[in-house]
């Protein structure tokens, strides 16, 4: 019987902390109130053909990551030279990079982080965590089909260009073809006037138009985030669709990731953004299938979208729309 009662007691144990550990509604609270279906004040912002919906940490998804220490983005460790990525060797392979760290940080390469140099530019083909002095392999598409040879940087990438446009960052997840990526990368530059002889999908910057709206939406929301420090995450809607949602185990973790999060949102919308028509009650419904259990999740983002776990939590769930 002790040992019955010890077992439960063991299990009820185990289900408190699952659930505290989970990245659903249980832990978050969501934009759009259920008797309602009106957006909760304080929970969206929209600007020109961009609505963004707010979703923050209940005490309960705090409490549970409260120890949880801080990871050095990308962008940031490339600054700073707390990594070197490099090709695979003088041959070079094009779906894989060397990421070596050689700090005392645990790194965060984000999922759509385009990285420039090397052979030729690239995009991180999932989320990966780098443990301090570790170097590691990580899967990549190439972004720059015309050109296979190195560069001032030889075969190392020096800069960190952004997070890649959010459909093409969606088709890394549900085509998984590098031929796709490369169709994609044509397409984008074609519709912002950015076409180049290596077809590299950094050029984009090199259009004072883009620069000029980019910097515009990301001035207004990145003002509106500061005014909270609960938010974890956004979903954004551009027209009568969903772009994406990324969510986030902290608030902190979030703030890191916010810009680059918000480029790719936004470098969709100026491609082929419209104004927002999406009705509350669709974004209600998309949310609630996807942070309504740990099941359910698990299902939508098998297919749609990524995870990223650290110790056997979540940290990061990204999630597209159909």
């Amino acid at each position: 019987m002790i040992k019955i009662k010890t077992c439960l007691a063991l299990f009820a144990i185990l289900i408190v902390f699952q659930a505290g550990a989970q990245l659903n509604s249980t832990n978050l609270y969501v934009p759009i109130n259920d008797s309602t279906a009106k957006v909760k004040k304080g929970f969206s912002s929209e600007h020109k053909q961009i609505r963004l919906y707010y979703i923050k940490a209940k005490p309960s998804l705090s409490r549970e990551f409260r120890n949880m220490g801080n990871y050095t983005t990308l962008e940031s460790a490339i600054k700073q030279k707390k990594i070197k990525v490099t090709e695979m060797g003088e041959g070079g392979s094009v779906n894989e990079l060397r990421f070596g760290n050689f700090s005392k940080d645990t790194i965060l390469v984000s999922m759509g982080d385009v990285v420039k140099g090397g052979q030729q530019d690239r995009v991180i083909e999932k989320d990966t965590l780098i443990a301090p002095g570790k170097t590691i392999v990580i899967s990549v598409y190439c972004v720059e089909h015309g050109r296979w040879s190195a560069g001032n940087s030889g075969g190392a990438f020096n800069t960190y260009h952004g997070n890649i446009e959010n459909s093409i960052r969606k088709s890394i997840v549900k085509e998984k073809s590098q031929s796709a990526v490369w169709k994609k990368v044509d397409q984008y530059n074609q519709g912002n006037g950015t076409t180049n002889s290596t077809g590299t999908y950094t050029a984009v910057t090199q259009s004072a138009n883009y620069n000029s709206q980019v910097n515009e939406y990301k001035n207004v929301f990145m003002k509106e985030l500061a005014t909270d420090s609960t938010i974890v995450g956004v979903l954004a809607v551009t027209g009568d669709r969903i772009i994406g949602c990324d969510i986030y185990a902290t608030p902190q973790l979030f703030r890191s990731n916010a810009g680059n999060v918000l480029n790719s949102y936004i470098s969709e919308a100026i491609y082929e953004g419209k104004p927002v028509t999406i009705s509350d009650a669709e974004v209600a419904k998309y949310l609630n299938n996807l942070l309504a259990s740990e099941a359910r999740q698990d299902k939508v983002l098998e297919t749609n979208g990524r995870t990223l776990k650290s110790h056997g939590k979540k940290i990061k769930i990204t999630a597209f729309d159909k």
